[in-house]
């Protein structure tokens, strides 16, 4: 359902763009356009249009539990269409199409098409998603996930779920996990099948809404049925190639912005361009991860630690002026390229943690090796959730994240991944 009403959005997106040309051209020419008119720049304003829907996404237009009817919601459209516009302005300039003038035209349909997309974007928070497209979902159960869960899908009602407390009524049933082995209610439950009635299991519902995994379901006998490695493994071998191909891209970043950050990072504050730490990757194996250096140098090898490992803190004063900027793009990643080259790191997976945390965290959460079923990643799920995550609490968190990652990775997933991290750097949010 969650996809669907993705989908749905973005119909309604291109169906808006799509009038938006219409009514561009006849304001450019006063008439009704011609099929010719249109012909004329159908491919090149299509192929416009299926980049509006990635900047769309990059700009969280497309995440369902967050966009609701608020200032927010336009803000993102506003700040997609001028995205959108100067992308198209470049697109002509540089492709040009002997015989039209689609400038105007361009700036015409970026005013009405995102002028109806705002509408539309209205129209169906306030009414599709909780009328046409909504969902009538029954509990059963009563555990602390369940009250989470109602508590936000009350709180967001965009989601198109409405909670009902007959079960005979419900199009979709949530069963909690203590009630998964009641055989008599089971028994009736199976019946509701043939009334077409969904039911799912809590924890594959709280993945629907908040896509991580709920720790109260972590056991030895859950993992060995929902993770499926061995259907992973062909996947896993095509994005080898993925890797490599990413690596060479960020080497040639890297030997264009070398000197220009090697020189800020020399000139803020002393010490090495360079830092290199260990780390634990795929299989629990150790390896030294790269970066600039974005920290003071305290000690003799250039890492900003004198007392032993610590995490970064919010505003922390160990971090100079230029490292924050490196941080904010994740520029200071950069390096990691040749990581992967190495075949240590991948462009995406659960970001690698030092082997001293890791020892903790593995004594406070026996599945925490889990995370290293693949390997690590410059940039992760976990990552854009929430950026960083410096207390043992936090990371014990993130864990939900990154297995949820292993558990459903994929080439939608990894694609929502690189579109996120795009708007992490734009937006300079890293941390």
């Amino acid at each position: 359902m969650y996809r669907l009403k993705q989908l749905t959005i973005l119909i309604g997106d291109l169906v808006s763009m799509y009038i938006g040309l219409y009514v561009a051209i006849f304001l450019r020419y006063q008439k009704t356009p011609s099929s010719q008119d249109i012909l004329m720049l159908l491919n090149s304003f299509s192929f416009l249009f299926f980049t509006a829907i990635i900047i769309a996404f990059i700009g969280g237009l497309y995440d369902i539990g967050k966009i609701k009817n608020n200032l927010a919601l336009y803000q993102k459209i506003i700040f997609t269409a001028l995205a959108w516009t100067l992308w198209g302005i470049i697109f002509f300039y540089t492709a040009p199409n002997s015989g039209i003038n689609p400038k105007t035209i361009l700036v015409l349909t970026a005013a009405v098409g995102f002028g109806l997309l705002s509408i539309w974007r209205y129209f169906y928070n306030r009414f599709i998603a909780i009328n046409i497209l909504k969902t009538k979902v029954a509990f059963i159960g009563s555990s602390p996930e369940i009250m989470q869960i109602t508590k936000t899908l009350k709180n967001s009602p965009q989601l198109g779920y409405e909670i009902i407390d007959e079960i005979d009524q419900a199009e979709l049933i949530v069963l909690d996990f203590n009630y998964q082995k009641n055989e008599e209610l089971i028994k009736e439950l199976y019946k509701k099948i043939f009334n077409q009635t969904n039911i799912i299991e809590l924890a594959d519902f709280y993945e629907t809404i908040y896509h991580r995994l709920p720790p109260s379901v972590f056991s030895q006998n859950w993992f060995l049925t929902k993770f499926q490695e061995q259907s992973k493994k062909m996947y896993d071998r095509f994005r080898i190639l993925i890797d490599y191909l990413a690596a060479l891209v960020i080497a040639v970043f890297f030997v264009i912005t070398f000197p220009f950050v090697a020189l800020a990072i020399k000139l803020n504050s002393r010490g090495p361009i360079f830092f290199k730490q260990t780390r634990v990757g795929r299989g629990g194996e150790i390896f030294y991860i790269y970066k600039y250096r974005t920290m003071k140098a305290l000690h003799a090898d250039g890492s900003a630690e004198i007392d032993g490992p610590k995490y970064a803190e919010v505003k922390d004063s160990r971090i100079t002026t230029v490292g924050k900027f490196l941080r904010a793009t994740r520029i200071d990643e950069i390096p990691q390229f040749i990581n992967i080259f190495k075949g240590e790191m991948g462009l995406i997976g659960p970001r690698p943690e030092r082997p001293e945390f890791v020892e903790k965290l593995t004594e406070l959460m026996p599945f925490y090796p889990l995370r290293h079923l693949v390997k690590p990643g410059c940039t992760g799920w976990a990552q854009l959730q929430q950026g960083y995550y410096g207390t043992i609490d936090e990371n014990l968190g993130k864990l939900e994240y990154d297995l949820y990652y292993i558990k459903n990775r994929g080439p939608f997933l990894d694609l929502a991944i690189v579109l996120k991290t795009i708007s992490v750097i734009l937006g300079m949010i890293g941390r």
